[in-house]
């Protein structure tokens, strides 16, 4: 057989990953259990193994003779010890087993097996280790969706991130995204828009302006004001001219979405209006609505004054709700439905909706409606809504105060001057779970330092760069080839922790998409950063008098900061060389 095939062989016999290795064990415990006790075993049972917090006892382990226990009537480490008996000659790349505990199985990566990892992840990267869940298939993902009344926000900033990092996790996973953004250019909002723009147009310049009640107060009210004049003259009047206001106004705010998104890097795949749905879309939803009866009852009804309702307390929400006001005019839940029914029908296999906390109750609404048109399953297979809490912002250890009316706001754009990076703007949004409220620390943010999260992973993958800089002067690089030796030499105590965290590293990816919670690989780049400075600290990485081990542990190196910079870029981070 030639060295090339030996070669490959040994690559794709070697390319065992996380992922694969935790479905063939949980795979073989189930066999093993059910071999053993056969039909007493539920048939909705399945052996899961998850990473052991103490490294003691090995490096992933398994309850299920705990969880097994109260079915079997026996003694959950009696059980264990069956268990493991029947593992002893079929589990590969795992080097012991042991029981602890009441009956924890813990399992030992072998050295080959993690040294291998790390070398697969530093020349093939991250993605090659996540599995394909996706397959090709098609997710839709709409987020931001502010109206276009003014500048983005921060709190558009925060969903911003979320939206883009999540779309990167889900693309990573196999899936193939398109970005939506759904607009409202119709309706109440546009017209306050339209009449505040108005108002500050027939004001004489330097003057205050009437503007009307709920109407918008925004410095960027007065430049669209300037630019009206020098492009319309100064004789329109809302009477006569109302729509150009509006369609003025919205043209202006959309230009000043987009630019505020182009800081984030963020580009959308379409931009869906509003009018798009109206009339035709809305009033087709209604009708199929009021086809629907509950306790023969129709969902729709009329007041007496006129108003169309939708009985969403038939449909288990707390109460029924206006669909169409009295003077003909749509409340947005209707749209909202109809919206939502048109994306169900372009087939896409999943569609996830970002809202902000102040849209749970509409999106609920938005839900029950579709449940019962289109079927409780298919809503619930198809559609994931993701609910993300408000942001303060924090200097000097205040709090300050925002209102997007009142022109007492801080907008994406000068958050982002303020921070003095988008990367970081980006990398602190992720730092908090989407239902979780953050507190957005701009002190914090402006430092450089190792306090300030995002600059203490960059620094690890300059950090990094530098030593194998460094290496390569000194005419060391990690070798080009796996092989067995490069197991027996990173052997010691501080090399298998960093090969630990490595290996969990895909896995923590894939779960972190699967959940769609991209908050969790900022904590796994923290730990990663920690994990590489404890290695750096305690051995010595390039020297010249042990070449071996010095090649052995680069290929740790490379693996921190590849893993580094991949997860930076799903982030949208820079993972800069030198600082």
């Amino acid at each position: 057989m030639s060295q090339v095939l030996n070669t490959m062989i040994w690559r794709i016999r070697r390319m065992m990953t996380p992922a694969i290795l935790r479905d063939e064990l949980e795979n073989a415990l189930g066999s093993s259990v059910r071999s053993i006790w056969g039909d007493r075993i539920p048939d909705e049972f399945r052996a899961v193994v998850s990473g052991s917090k103490n490294l003691e006892f090995g490096d992933i382990s398994c309850q299920a003779a705990m969880r097994l226990a109260g079915i079997l009537k026996d003694n959950p480490h009696s059980i264990a010890g069956r268990i493991t008996e029947a593992l002893t000659d079929s589990v590969e790349w795992i080097s012991s087993i042991s029981i602890d505990g009441p009956g924890f199985i813990n399992f030992r990566f072998s050295d080959d097996y993690l040294a291998s990892t790390a070398f697969n992840l530093a020349a093939c990267g991250l993605q090659s280790f996540l599995p394909d869940k996706g397959a090709g298939r098609e997710v839709l993902i709409e987020f931001v969706s502010s109206n276009p009344t003014g500048p983005l926000t921060v709190g558009h900033c925060r969903q911003a991130v979320l939206g883009e990092t999540i779309s990167s996790l889900l693309c990573a996973s196999g899936w193939k995204v398109s970005r939506e953004y759904y607009f409202n250019d119709t309706g109440r909002q546009m017209n306050l828009l339209g009449e505040s723009l108005c108002a500050r147009y027939l004001s004489a310049p330097g003057c205050d302006a009437v503007i009307p009640e709920d109407g918008y107060h925004g410095s960027y009210i007065i430049e669209w004001a300037s630019d009206l004049r020098a492009e319309h003259g100064a004789g329109l009047t809302w009477k006569s001219d109302r729509d150009t206001f509006i369609r003025f106004a919205e043209d202006k705010a959309m230009k000043m979405i987009m630019s505020d998104l182009s800081l984030l890097g963020i580009e959308f795949d379409r931009f869906f209006a509003e009018s798009e749905l109206i009339p035709d879309a809305v009033t087709d939803a209604i009708e199929k609505l009021s086809r629907i009866t509950v306790d023969g009852k129709s969902l729709v009804y009329k007041d007496e004054a006129g108003k169309l309702w939708l009985r969403f307390t038939a449909l288990g929400r707390p109460k029924d709700r206006v669909i169409i006001r009295d003077n003909g005019t749509y409340t947005y839940r209707m749209p909202d439905i109809a919206y939502h029914l048109d994306k169900f029908s372009r087939n896409y296999d999943l569609m996830v909706d970002i809202f902000g906390a102040d849209h749970l109750d509409t999106s609920r609404d938005v839900t029950a409606a579709l449940e019962s048109l289109l079927g409780r399953e298919r809503v619930s297979d198809r559609l994931k809504v993701i609910i993300h809490q408000f942001v303060t912002l924090v200097k000097d250890g205040r709090k300050i105060k925002m209102s997007t009316r009142s022109g007492e706001f801080v907008t994406l754009r000068e958050l982002i001057s303020d921070v003095g990076s988008s990367d970081v703007t980006k990398y602190l949004f992720l730092t908090r779970r989407a239902e979780a409220h953050m507190d957005f620390d701009l002190d914090l943010a402006r430092m450089q330092s190792s306090e300030n999260p995002v600059f203490y992973v960059q620094y690890a993958h300059a950090r990094i760069a530098g030593i194998l800089r460094a290496a390569g002067e000194a005419g060391i690089n990690s070798p080009p080839e796996f092989s067995g030796d490069i197991s027996s030499l990173l052997s010691g105590e501080y090399e298998r922790e960093l090969m630990r965290l490595l290996e969990s590293v895909p896995v923590q990816v894939a779960a972190a998409a699967d959940e769609m919670e991209p908050h969790r690989l900022t904590e796994i780049l923290a730990d990663l950063a920690t994990g590489f400075h404890r290695f750096y600290q305690h051995v010595l990485v390039v020297d010249s008098d042990n070449r071996d081990v010095s090649e052995a542990r680069l290929v740790l190196c490379r693996a921190c900061r590849r893993c580094i910079s991949d997860l930076l870029g799903i982030l949208g981070v820079d993972a800069p060389d030198t600082m």
